[in-house]
């Protein structure tokens, strides 16, 4: 009698084992908040990686300007008027200028505009200065609605470089 008592309780589930349903939603809705969670990790990844490129391109441009202003010619001279031709270029003259648009590598357009302050002496005339202070800005030129969210201009802001030049002797 005891086989027919057990063979009816292996019939009826009671000695199966498995998972209830209540185990398996549990088991579904964790499931769920890793995946979302990891979602959310990855697209915050994404952003960030796409705002870093765009400011190491920013940061390319900037040395190309950089480095042609390092290039022009500011040597002493008579400290005339006459002969400012001859030792200074006009791209060193006090003042604001937008410079052509350059082109990133990998086809980003910036914007670039410069700012020459003479710092020493402090005077508007050109002819006397030796120290000069030059403020170069790039700004990305971003067409509406190709980049939403903390891409867009407002929130990326200009990346802005400083050096200064003094007069060779």
């Amino acid at each position: 009698m005891k086989s027919r008592t057990t063979n009816k309780s292996k019939r009826s589930g009671v000695g199966v084992k498995g998972f209830t349903l209540i185990e398996v939603m549990i088991a579904a809705s964790i499931m769920i908040i890793l995946a979302v969670g990891t979602l959310a990790v990855f697209s915050y990844a994404t952003r960030i990686n796409a705002g870093n490129n765009l400011r190491s391109q920013a940061q390319s441009v900037l040395q190309q300007e950089i480095e042609y202003y390092r290039s022009l010619r500011f040597v002493p001279g008579a400290e005339t008027v006459a002969d400012l031709v001859n030792h200074r270029s006009t791209d060193l003259y006090a003042g604001t200028v937008t410079r052509p648009a350059r082109t990133s590598a990998d086809g980003q357009v910036f914007n670039i505009s410069v700012t020459v302050i003479n710092i020493a002496p402090p005077s508007t005339e050109e002819r006397l200065c030796r120290y000069k202070e030059i403020r170069i800005t790039a700004v990305p030129v971003i067409p509406e609605g190709a980049r939403p969210g903390w891409l867009s201009d407002a929130n990326l802001g200009t990346k802005n470089v400083s050096f200064q030049r003094v007069r060779a002797n």
